[in-house]
């Protein structure tokens, strides 16, 4: 450091270089690796800042849809039932006890209409049919009309409604018949075809469950005896109107609308709320009012105390003295 001074003391012993040329570049040299390093710390910050509402943005935006979405969800879930519900009968002649007159052997079954739970909701009405399988037999041809009867009962076993409708196989000729047989023969020889009838009797066209009493199940008899069957289910299905036949029968438009209402609102109750937390004036005024509050009512009860205090001396000067009082 000695050795470089001297040459320095040498070389420039006035300070000339050192005054004019040195120490004005240098110090622009400082300058400008100053103001880049604060450029690149403010472009950093601003990128870190940038991100993070960029994630802030994204996650709320993202939470937002889903709560639309699940809202509509739990909506649709609760405010639609089920469409249909499919219960096997299996019918079996009535048992007549005791001789009853009033008791005929007819087929008879009681199908539940629950299933842990109730699945008809209330003030929803349902269409209740009863789907056939029966034989084109000869002995069935024979019967011609037969009635079916449904009766709905509570838990208790007690009457709530009934209904009673009559049906038949659909007619063909012995014509029909043989045509019908030849053309589908291969088919009925190796077992793909069944001579046989899907009858279809509509019990209750409207039917609607009671909150005060509701359905559990229901008796089907068929009114003749040697009626002939294959199987037998009972269906019970949603007859929708309103909202519920627009949500049922056009499912996409709906979960659209849906959706974009639950998004609509919850982003003006996002947006109302980030405004009234973000503006903190009103907390300002709040405890502005707090301490005029707080000034008045110790200015008031400092007025009321220099009231007590004067009205005490002057009662204090009014009272005679005691010497004076003794010689009247």
């Amino acid at each position: 450091m000695a050795l470089l001074g001297l040459l320095l003391m040498i070389l420039d012993p006035f300070r000339i270089v050192r005054n004019y040329i040195f120490k004005p570049l240098a110090t622009l040299g400082l300058a400008v690796a100053e103001e880049y390093k604060a450029r690149k710390e403010r472009s950093v910050n601003t990128t870190k800042n940038l991100f993070l509402k960029l994630i802030v943005v994204v996650l709320v935006g993202f939470s937002i849809v889903w709560a639309s979405i699940f809202l509509y969800l739990y909506f649709y879930y609760s405010y639609m039932p089920s469409v249909l519900h499919v219960k096997d009968v299996h019918l079996n002649l009535r048992e007549c006890k005791n001789g009853a007159e009033d008791c005929q052997p007819y087929p008879f079954a009681n199908v539940p209409l629950t299933n842990h739970q109730r699945f008809l909701m209330v003030g929803q009405p349902y269409k209740i049919m009863l789907n056939l399988e029966m034989p084109e037999s000869e002995h069935n041809g024979k019967i011609g009309m037969f009635t079916v009867c449904g009766t709905v009962r509570d838990y208790e076993e007690g009457y709530i409604a009934k209904s009673c409708r009559m049906s038949m196989l659909h007619y063909k000729s012995d014509l029909l018949k043989t045509i019908l047989t030849i053309v589908f023969a291969p088919l009925l020889v190796f077992g793909y075809r069944e001579q046989k009838q899907h009858v279809t009797v509509e019990l209750f066209s409207n039917f609607l469950d009671d909150s005060n009493q509701p359905a559990t199940n229901i008796d089907i008899t068929i009114m003749c005896p040697d009626i002939q069957l294959y199987s037998a289910q009972l269906q019970v299905v949603a007859n929708f109107t309103g909202l519920r036949y627009l949500m049922f029968n056009w499912p996409v438009l709906s979960a659209i609308i849906g959706i974009t209402t639950n998004l609509f609102f919850i982003l003006i109750v996002c947006i109302l709320s980030w405004y009234h937390w973000d503006d903190t004036e009103w907390i300002t005024d709040i405890r502005d009012r707090y301490k005029q509050i707080v000034k008045g009512v110790s200015q008031v009860a400092s007025i009321q105390e220099k009231q007590l205090t004067s009205k005490g001396q002057e009662e204090t000067d009014i009272t005679p003295p005691k010497w004076l009082m003794d010689e009247e």
